[in-house]
């Protein structure tokens, strides 16, 4: 029971930061002008993904295990989209999805093409069409790019339309730029520094359950890691930032694929996707499925909600959520 208690442990540790970020997130959304979709689909969406960074790291540079490693961030993308199906169920005032933007759908559709991507490079590489320079996967080295591409259009898109999100504060003090700048550091040290723990505990939970690998990282370590995703998610929505809790999850799914990228150029035995076992590509697949009902949702903004608690579009995300992981458990 011990390599448990410590894993919960550690998820409580990222959980109680992910307030503090949201919260912070907003002021420096407010001062410096920037917008709250803006700071969600990149500063949040960065810091929120570091445990997913040093997890990775961790894996395949120390612990030796890759299948942890893209299992983690492939989890995690498929478990960020799942949390749309949480948001719609927290969010009362109206739908979830009237509070977004044209920005949104843009970041959507990268994240289709990357996660498409993504699984037709580790089939590919399985199947000896393996692309590489030295140790590293063509594949993965690509992704930074597309990841540049899709910034710079993002920005020159919203600074076309000139649309900024901003709610407000009611509280009559709020704290300076200087130290919400400061307070948001802090938080996201604790963040890495739990992160940086959670392959060995894996490791550990894997030797007393004989969970494979791939199952252990996709399900257990995407929770995990995810962690600060679902404790931001929830605290954006709290503080009527809806417009910031999409961009942080649809963020976090792109910035997921430069750590692939990452953990390749870490990963010294070889090119990463041709190390891994192919039923991840099930989960990059899944993830695209997701991201596409996702989009289909924020375009055709559905009002009408199952027993007045949900939509049935995000119902179906649970769904695929959930037969995503027993097929990763079955098959891994």
């Amino acid at each position: 029971m011990f390599p448990w208690a410590i894993f919960l442990g550690l998820i409580i540790i990222i959980g109680l930061t992910g307030y503090q970020l949201s919260y912070n997130a907003k002021i420096i959304s407010q001062k410096t002008g920037l917008g709250e979709t803006w700071i969600g689909l990149f500063l949040l969406s960065l810091v929120t993904s570091l445990p997913e960074l040093i997890t990775g790291i961790s894996s395949v540079r120390f612990s030796g295990v890759p299948d942890f490693a893209i299992g983690d961030i492939l989890g995690s993308c498929v478990l960020n989209l799942m949390l749309v199906f949480i948001l719609d169920v927290v969010y009362r005032e109206s739908s979830i999805y009237k509070k977004t933007t044209q920005s949104h759908l843009l970041t959507g559709i990268f994240g289709v093409i990357l996660m498409s991507f993504i699984g037709f490079g580790l089939l590919a590489s399985q199947n000896f069409l393996v692309l590489k320079i030295g140790h590293v996967d063509i594949y993965t080295l690509s992704i930074p790019i597309f990841y540049i591409l899709s910034m710079i259009t993002i920005h020159n898109f919203e600074k076309k339309e000139n649309r900024i999100n901003e709610t407000p504060f009611t509280e009559k003090h709020i704290r300076s730029t200087s130290i919400a700048v400061v307070v948001f550091a802090l938080a996201a040290v604790v963040v890495i520094s739990a992160a940086s723990i959670l392959p060995k505990v894996g490791i550990s939970i894997g030797k007393t359950t004989g969970w494979n690998t791939s199952f252990i990282g996709t399900l257990f370590f995407s929770i995990a890691t995810s962690t600060p995703e679902i404790v931001v998610t929830l605290s954006a929505v709290k503080l009527k930032m809806p417009a910031m809790a999409f961009s942080n999850l649809l963020g976090s799914n792109l910035f997921n694929g430069i750590i692939l990228t990452i953990d390749d150029l870490f990963y010294s035995k070889g090119p990463l996707f041709e190390s891994v076992q192919p039923v991840h590509a099930i989960t990059a697949f899944s993830s695209a499925m997701m991201t596409g009902l996702v989009l289909l949702a924020l375009l055709t903004k559905p009002e009408r909600k199952i027993m007045h608690t949900v939509n049935s579009i995000s119902l179906v995300l649970l769904v695929v959520y959930i037969i995503n992981s027993y097929i990763i458990y079955k098959m891994g």
